[in-house]
């Protein structure tokens, strides 16, 4: 499903070398955590994977197809039909309730209102929020707000979820969580990659690669 091959990223502005020839194959199905310390390069991977970046060396397939040189125009429509974000800071339309937040990928989408919608509280219901879906982000925990994130990122049906740290904050019951509902998406047959600088975020996926300097250790599978 996402593979990388002798992928690097150098930010010329900087000189700094944020990959260095990174080999990583994340196939259909599997769950992925990434860890390393601040400045190790995990954001910058997930923004590469997730088609918010572009590398400046090697590969990139996405389902077999070469995405490293397509233009911005292209990616934006992939990113938007194939990747699901979780962010750290939930990323939320203050202005939406629950229900409008998760549907509006769809809605970009061009699906219909009703369709949309429905999609959207069977989503929050599976997350535990079927009381909350009139609630706008100011009147949700924050707990509560990541799992909206969450409903959000799957209600497209993507072919990778990406979470990019998002325990950070969270209070350990809350933050528990959310680490069940990604494992449960996990079990649905959804591709995971957990992007963590928690150890016991990092181990509950079902495996685990680590960046060290740009440098990725244990990306590979055979």
């Amino acid at each position: 499903m996402l593979k990388l091959i002798h992928a690097s990223k150098i930010y010329h502005e900087s000189g700094v070398c944020a990959l260095r020839d990174i080999n990583l194959t994340v196939r259909t199905g599997d769950y992925v955590s990434v860890t390393g310390a601040s400045g190790s390069g995990k954001s910058t991977l997930m923004h590469v994977l997730g088609l918010l970046d572009t590398l400046t060396g090697g590969s990139y397939l996405l389902d077999g197809e070469d995405v490293s040189r397509l233009p911005p125009q292209a990616l934006a429509r992939l990113r938007s039909e194939r990747i699901g974000f979780v962010f750290q800071r939930f990323q939320l339309m203050p202005g939406m309730t629950a229900l409008e937040n998760v549907a509006l990928p769809l809605a970009l989408q061009g699906v219909a209102r009703a369709a949309r919608l429905a999609r959207a509280a069977e989503l929050l219901e599976m997350v535990g929020l079927s009381g909350r879906m009139d609630h706008k982000p100011g009147q949700l925990s924050g707990g509560q707000q990541q799992r909206v994130a969450i409903a959000r990122a799957v209600v497209a049906s993507p072919a990778v979820v990406l979470a990019d740290e998002p325990t950070a904050g969270l209070d350990p019951a809350a933050a528990e969580e959310v680490l069940s509902l990604l494992g449960g998406l996990h079990r649905a047959g959804n591709t995971v990659v957990l992007i963590t600088h928690d150890r016991h975020a990092a181990a509950c996926a079902e495996r685990r690669v680590t960046l060290e300097n740009g440098v990725l250790h244990g990306g590979q599978t055979f």
